[in-house]
């Protein structure tokens, strides 16, 4: 099994806007911030939107942390550019019936 130590998230932005949405990124999980650091110009240039203004960053994930109990979340700020949160969430309660349309957000801005 691979163990992910890094994300990748790639952010197309409208031009002098914080109008933004999340988007595909070649290669989305690394086993170290140095593979996922190192291939994020390539990303950049490989984003290909027309009339967005593309941004990129690598988030640091333990890898102890199991893949589905862990929520990433990222906001565009005019101080700060893309700002990405990693978390761990709890799994749910044994028993406890989850709903099979329900997400976890992956995406907030602000």
């Amino acid at each position: 099994m691979e163990h992910i130590a890094a994300i990748m998230l790639l952010v197309g932005c409208d031009p002098g806007s914080l109008a933004c949405k999340e988007l595909q990124a070649p290669q989305v999980a690394f086993e170290t911030m140095e593979e996922c650091v190192g291939a994020l110009p390539s990303a950049l240039g490989g984003a290909g939107v027309s009339k967005r203004v593309v941004h990129g960053r690598c988030a640091a994930i333990d890898p102890a942390w199991v893949e589905e109990d862990v929520e990433i979340s990222w906001r565009m700020s005019r101080e700060g550019g893309l700002e990405v949160d990693v978390r761990q969430v709890a799994p749910p309660e044994e028993g406890v019936v989850v709903a099979e349309n329900a997400h976890p957000v992956h995406a907030r801005m602000h």
